[in-house]
């Protein structure tokens, strides 16, 4: 079987060279990834956090959603007092991609 995934040049590169020096395959460390996965019935490491910068993002994110949720009601509302024509898969897709990139400057800096 064949699965394709998305993984970041950079941190491609990194394991490429990772696994190189270890004698193994992308493929070969994740199918031992996985054999652990299904041996421990689960991810076979522990996954951690820091909380004070988990728990600022989920304020981050909560506000964040409200707002949106906001403007989305106030738009909706706009819209049928104006009885402006919906917005095509096209123009939603170039919002989200707008706000994401909006998302992505905030968060760099």
């Amino acid at each position: 079987m064949t699965t394709t995934l998305r993984i970041d040049d950079g941190l491609k590169r990194d394991c490429d060279a990772i696994f190189d020096d270890l004698g193994l395959s992308m493929a070969g460390a994740v199918t031992i990834f996985l054999k652990q996965v299904v041996k421990q019935r689960g991810i076979p490491f522990v996954i951690t956090c820091d909380r004070q910068t988990s728990v600022g993002h989920l304020e981050n994110t909560a506000v964040m959603l409200a707002e949106r949720s906001r403007m989305a009601r106030r738009y909706a509302a706009e819209m049928r007092n104006a009885n402006e024509r919906e917005w095509t898969m096209d123009e939603i897709n170039a919002e989200i991609k707008a706000a994401r990139r909006e998302r992505k400057a905030r968060i760099n800096g």
